[in-house]
């Protein structure tokens, strides 16, 4: 898989995991803030795959 192609499912995981955080939220808080939580390490996953791209 290159590059873009991950950086591209990742982007769209994070965006399903996103509106599922707020549904799973809406019937217990924790749960909510560990889907939040979950969202945080694929920022930092896309963060880090992008700083490599850019230091190739």
């Amino acid at each position: 898989m290159k590059d873009k192609e991950l950086i591209t499912e990742l982007q769209n995981m994070r965006m399903r995991l996103g509106v599922l955080r707020d549904k799973i939220r809406n019937r217990d808080q924790i749960a909510g803030e560990y889907a939040g939580d979950v969202m945080s390490f694929m920022t930092n996953i896309l963060s880090r795959i992008s700083k490599e791209r850019v230091d190739r």
